[in-house]
C-alpha cells in the first residue's frame, strides 16, 4: 500500500510539473523555430486522449519591425485523432475551436510582411538557418472547424508613407471537412472582408497559395460589386426615364 501511495503521489508532482512546465516548453521551441516571441497563459494537453486546450496566446513580431505585435488568441482547442497521427499518412483533427482577439499583417520597407516569416520558417529548420530539404506536402483534415477572429489589421511600411487600417471583422463561422485553408473563403467571410474595404493587393501580405486565393476572391467581389453597382444606376436611369414619359404623355 506505501509503494501504491508513493506511486500515485509520484505520478500526480509529475502530471503537476508538466502542466506547469508545458507552456514554458512550448513557448521556446516556438521562439527556436520562428523567431517570433510567443506567450502562453494556460496550455493542458492530455497525451491519451489528444485533447489539447490554450488559452491567453500572443505572438509577438521580431526585431526589425516597426510595430511589435502579430496575434492574439483567447482560445484553442483541439480534439486530435491520436491513431490518424501515429499510423496515418495524415492528422486528422475531429474538432477544432479558435477565438482569436485580433491579427496584425506588418508590411517592412523591403516588402516582407510578418505572416510571410511565419509561415517561411516552418520550412527551415530550428536554427532558421539551413532551409529544410524538399519533402511531401502536409496532409490534415478537420472534421469541424470553428473559427472567430474580430479585428483585423494590415500595416503597410513598403512606402514612403505608411499606411494603417483597422478591420472589425468580427466572423464567426464553422466549417466541416477542411483540407486546404483556400476552403475558409466561403462566400460570407469574402464578402465581409471587401464590405470593410479590404484590397486585392493582399497577395503581397499573405503567403503561398492562400494569399493568391485570398486577393482573387477579394477581387472577384469588387468585380460582382462594380457589376451590380452599374446594373443598379443603370435601372434607375431607366425608370426616371420612364417617368418622365409619363408626366409628358399626362400633360394636356
Amino acid at each position: 500500500m506505501k509503494t501504491v501511495l508513493t506511486l500515485c503521489a509520484l505520478f500526480a508532482l509529475a502530471a503537476l510539473a508538466w502542466m506547469a512546465f508545458l507552456p514554458t516548453l512550448v513557448e521556446r521551441e516556438l521562439r527556436s523555430i520562428t523567431g517570433f516571441e510567443f506567450r502562453i497563459e494556460v496550455l493542458a494537453a492530455n497525451p491519451f486522449t489528444g485533447h489539447i486546450a490554450v488559452r491567453g496566446i500572443s505572438a509577438r513580431n521580431p526585431a526589425g519591425y516597426p510595430t511589435p505585435e502579430f496575434a492574439d488568441v483567447r482560445e484553442l482547442r483541439a480534439d486530435i485523432s491520436e491513431f490518424t497521427l501515429l499510423f496515418g499518412d495524415r492528422l486528422v483533427i475531429d474538432d477544432l475551436y479558435l477565438d482569436a482577439e485580433g491579427v496584425h499583417i506588418v508590411r517592412q520597407k523591403g516588402g516582407r510582411s510578418n505572416a510571410g516569416d511565419f509561415a517561411a520558417a516552418f520550412s527551415r529548420g530550428a536554427s532558421g538557418s539551413a532551409p529544410a530539404s524538399p519533402a511531401k506536402r502536409f496532409l490534415y483534415l478537420v472534421r469541424r472547424l470553428h473559427i472567430r477572429l474580430d479585428r483585423l489589421v494590415i500595416a503597410d511600411y513598403s512606402g514612403s508613407n505608411p499606411e494603417v487600417k483597422t478591420y472589425n471583422l468580427n466572423i464567426d463561422h464553422t466549417f466541416s471537412n477542411v483540407t486546404d485553408p483556400k476552403q475558409l473563403l466561403v462566400p460570407d467571410v469574402v464578402r465581409s472582408l471587401y464590405s470593410f474595404g479590404l484590397r486585392r493587393d493582399t497577395e503581397q501580405l499573405l503567403p503561398g497559395e492562400f494569399g493568391r486565393a485570398l486577393a482573387d476572391a477579394v477581387g472577384a467581389a469588387a468585380h460582382v460589386g462594380v457589376k451590380l453597382k452599374d446594373a443598379t444606376q443603370k435601372t434607375g436611369e431607366y425608370f426616371k426615364g420612364l417617368l418622365d414619359k409619363l408626366e409628358q404623355t399626362a400633360k394636356p
